[in-house]
Parts: C-alpha cells; sequence; structure tokens
C-alpha cells in the first residue's frame, strides 16, 4: 500500500509543488490555492490548512461532518459490498456479455517495462484525440498533432509519470497489440482510474471492458483497496452510464473551502495555466492533463 507521505513525495519529484503543514501533505491545484495530496482524506473544518505563504488564495479539503460542508462534490467510487463482492456475475446481462467478449479477446496485464509500449501508447493516444477532435468534443485532452510534435518531451514524460510509485500502467492486449490501457492510482488503501485511453479500430474487441473488469476485479481482491474512484462532476452522462454498469455509483462528498475569490474565478485561473502550459509544449503535458480520477471541482 502506497502511503500519503510516500506519494506525497513522489508527487513532488516529478516537479508538483508540494509542502506538508499541520500534520497534512498539500499540493498546489492552483496558483496559491491548495489541496490535500490524498484529497479523499476528510479533515476536521479548522483543524489543518496548508502554510499561509502557500496558499493565500485559499484551500479545499473534504469534510467528514457534512454540516461543515461549504458544498458537495460528486464522484463515481465503487466501495463496501459493492467492491468486496464484485463479479461478472453482479453486472447486467447485456455488460456481461460485453466483458465475455473483452475477456475472450484480449490479455489484460500490469505492464512492466513501459518504455517498451510507448510507440502504442502514443498511436492509441492519437486515435483517442482524433475522436474527441471529430466530435467536436472541447475538454482538457492534448491535440492530436502533440505527440508529433513533442514525441521526446511526451515519452520523457511518461517514463518519469510511471517511475511514480503511486502509478501503474494497465494494458488490454488484442494478440500482441496494445488495445487500451489504463493509468491506476493508489494511494492511502484507495485506487483511481486515472487515463483510460483505446484504439479506435480496436473497440468491437471490447478491451475498455476487459480493463474495467480486470482493474475492477483486483481491487475487489486486495484486502487493503477499500474504495475505487473513477472521475465524476460534469462529465458526459454517457460516460457517467457506463461507469455505472461496472457498480461505480455516482456519489456526492462534502467540502470546506476557503477562498479569495470565488470558486468559479479560481476555477478559470486554472484553466488559464493549464492552456498555457500545453501551449508552450511544456515536457510536463499529458500528466498535467486532468484525467479522469482528477477532482471535478477542488
Amino acid at each position: 500500500m502506497i502511503s500519503e507521505e510516500t506519494f506525497a513525495r513522489e508527487e513532488g519529484r516529478l516537479g508538483k509543488s508540494i509542502h506538508v503543514h499541520d500534520g497534512v501533505w498539500w499540493v498546489r491545484s492552483a496558483p496559491f490555492y491548495c489541496k490535500p495530496v490524498h484529497e479523499f482524506r476528510p479533515l476536521p473544518r479548522g483543524g489543518a490548512c496548508p502554510h499561509p505563504l502557500k496558499a493565500f488564495m485559499g484551500y479545499s479539503h473534504q469534510v467528514a461532518d457534512p454540516a461543515h460542508a461549504t458544498r458537495w462534490v460528486r464522484w463515481n467510487i465503487l466501495q463496501g459490498d459493492d467492491l468486496r463482492c464484485f463479479s461478472l456475475d453482479r453486472l447486467g446481462g447485456k455488460k456481461r456479455n460485453q466483458v465475455r467478449r473483452g475477456i475472450r479477446d484480449c490479455r489484460v496485464e500490469v505492464i512492466q517495462d513501459v518504455n517498451a509500449v510507448l510507440e502504442a501508447m502514443k498511436r492509441i493516444n492519437i486515435s483517442q484525440a482524433l475522436k474527441f477532435e471529430s466530435a467536436g468534443e472541447g475538454g482538457t485532452f492534448l491535440p492530436s498533432g502533440y505527440y508529433e510534435r513533442h514525441e521526446a518531451a511526451w515519452r520523457e514524460n511518461m517514463l518519469r509519470l510511471f517511475s511514480h510509485r503511486g502509478h501503474r500502467l494497465v494494458g488490454a492486449f488484442v494478440g500482441d497489440t496494445l488495445a487500451a490501457y489504463a493509468d491506476l492510482i493508489e494511494v492511502e488503501g484507495m485506487w483511481m482510474f486515472g487515463a483510460v485511453k483505446s484504439l479506435t479500430e480496436y473497440l468491437p474487441h471490447r478491451p475498455v471492458d476487459a480493463l474495467y473488469f480486470a482493474i475492477l476485479s483486483m481491487a475487489a481482491q486486495a484486502g487493503y483497496c477499500h474504495r475505487v474512484v473513477n472521475g465524476g462532476g460534469d462529465e458526459r452522462k454517457g460516460l457517467t452510464e457506463f461507469k455505472t454498469q461496472f457498480l461505480l455509483q455516482p456519489v456526492s462528498l462534502p467540502y470546506y473551502s476557503r477562498t479569495l475569490l470565488p470558486m468559479e474565478r479560481l476555477r478559470q485561473l486554472q484553466g488559464l495555466v493549464t492552456r498555457r502550459g500545453r501551449a508552450r509544449g511544456e515536457a510536463g503535458g499529458e500528466a498535467n492533463v486532468k484525467p479522469c480520477a482528477e477532482s471535478p471541482g477542488s
């Protein structure tokens, strides 16, 4: 199990702004605004805060007592009996058949040598970006041309990301072809889906279904895993429905936020910083784009 401190130090090694204050590890999530590195660790209101000089714009954290909340954030969560008893039999009939197809056609495994699959990952990333672009979708994904224009920086960044002790790369292979992959993030017994990407032409083999089922089965069998989180917030309705087919349920969790500016303005500032960094082609590119599991509202 990856501890909060270990995860925080790994984040710092990758260049994120990390500090410890009041016994909590904090990460900068917007200019002079912080949240806990382990976002799902509820803190008592007023019980801990980041260093004032690092967060004079404000901070946010989950609270255990809903009476102390200033807002609520929705996440897709699998926990309790649904997690412990997760199995193929608990899925709906149509989804069971799709998963069976995925299991039959795909081999799912944790990838030990990321360098060996980087070219396949690049192909997948371009495929998914082209799909989003053709559908006219906005969001925080990198444009398809990024992976050719900044290939060396992207490759270096991926190798650094997956040297992080809290990240695991899980792949679904059709024969020898990597058809889909997921970034699985772990901290303090909680698993989070990071980016999940697939090759469009291999979707009939149901590689994403195979990935979801394999990862959630692994979580159910890991005695220390008590919760799996996969995004939330204002994601597409169809995406939320896909996740509920795997028993991930939308859950609203209470947050306490203390801000100098309204939350919406802070989100705008955060988006501006992300867009500027992407436009400069910084090596942090993909890691700075919000994965599925990153906070939709903090």
